[in-house]
């Protein structure tokens, strides 16, 4: 049943709460593994609600799809937030979540986002698990911020991009909320600067594949371009070394001149840290990508670590802070 009125995100950009921060990656419906780590972390049950007498815990988003403890996952990370003891996100599985029940403003009858087999196969399993409960929950989603910013941190589930922090603000004063109405569809269409704001949050910075060359991803879906390291600029790039993640299917030639668009800027080696999740990292030791850059998403999901950094104001993200279970 589509959402008819979905509540309006109150923030789109989350405030730093200060203290000690545990920033914890892509859940996928792992809630054992979450509670686990957790309590790795120090965090102590009260009231059934994992709490910690002087850290919060920082959720970066992609809580449904894929694992056995959708429901469960969902609960654990709102109760947290509602007991003061997190933050939670936004991830792209959330937003398309939202995108499937919300009707477009001009077409009621149609979803914002369309429901191909492809994105019905992969929602099949949190649809399963939330049930009757599916509303309420989507409901939940729309008011999960897109970020988090402050003169020492940052965090955002897949790349942070100032113009498109700025341009999610704007839609929330114009529009009364980021998932409402007219500025949910714009999100949804692309070519549209909401489209690419939200694309580049939640999804990345992606870079055209050279030739019209298709690949397939893991889900099925064609792939015409690679999720690019936002940090750094293309040039002296390949884009089997420029993708985010190493794929031998990904050509090892040089990436085009006009790849790439001329307002690109990678994020500053000066910059606060920034901590991401989305892009499914390899290995059992979770390394930083750049001197301030770390991706917490090590792909639980297929079998990986679940990950999180403790987070004390440093400049600099130390390697020796990162804390997993397996």
């Amino acid at each position: 049943m589509p959402i008819q009125n979905p509540a309006s995100s109150n923030v789109p950009i989350a405030r730093d709460p200060g203290g000690g921060l545990d920033l914890i990656g892509d859940l996928h419906g792992h809630d054992a593994m979450a509670r686990a780590l957790l309590d790795r972390l120090g965090y102590l049950e009260r009231d059934g609600v994992p709490t910690h007498p002087e850290r919060t815990a920082i959720f970066l988003g992609d809580y449904i799809d894929r694992g056995p403890g959708i429901r469960e996952s969902l609960r654990l990370v709102r109760d947290m937030v509602e007991a003061g003891s997190a933050i939670a996100l936004m991830g792209n599985h959330e937003y398309n979540a939202i995108a499937w029940f919300t009707p477009r403003p001009d077409r009621p009858d149609l979803p914002c986002r369309r429901h191909t087999p492809i994105r019905r196969r992969l929602f099949a399993a949190t649809l399963d698990s939330l049930g009757s409960e599916t509303e309420a929950w989507i409901d939940w989603m729309t008011r999960l911020p897109l970020g988090l910013e402050s003169h020492r941190i940052r965090a955002v589930h897949a790349g942070w991009d100032a113009g498109s922090v700025a341009l999610m603000s704007d839609l929330l004063e114009s529009h009364g909320g980021v998932f409402a109405g007219a500025a949910m569809q714009a999100t949804c269409e692309p070519g549209t600067r909401a489209f690419q704001a939200i694309e580049r949050l939640l999804k990345g910075h992606e870079v055209p594949l050279p030739d019209d060359l298709v690949l397939q991803d893991p889900e099925g879906s064609p792939r015409r371009h690679i999720r690019g390291k936002w940090y750094e600029a293309p040039e002296g790039h390949t884009y089997r070394s420029y993708a985010m993640t190493m794929d031998d299917g990904f050509p090892d030639v040089p990436v085009a001149h006009d790849a790439v668009s001329p307002e690109f800027i990678p994020y500053g080696r000066e910059e606060p840290p920034v901590f991401v999740g989305h892009y499914w990292m390899q290995g059992s030791t979770p390394t930083r990508l750049a001197n301030n850059v770390a991706c917490l998403d090590w792909s639980v999901a297929r079998g990986g670590p679940l990950v999180s950094y403790r987070f004390d104001g440093e400049r600099e993200i130390d390697d020796t802070k990162f804390v997993t279970v397996d």
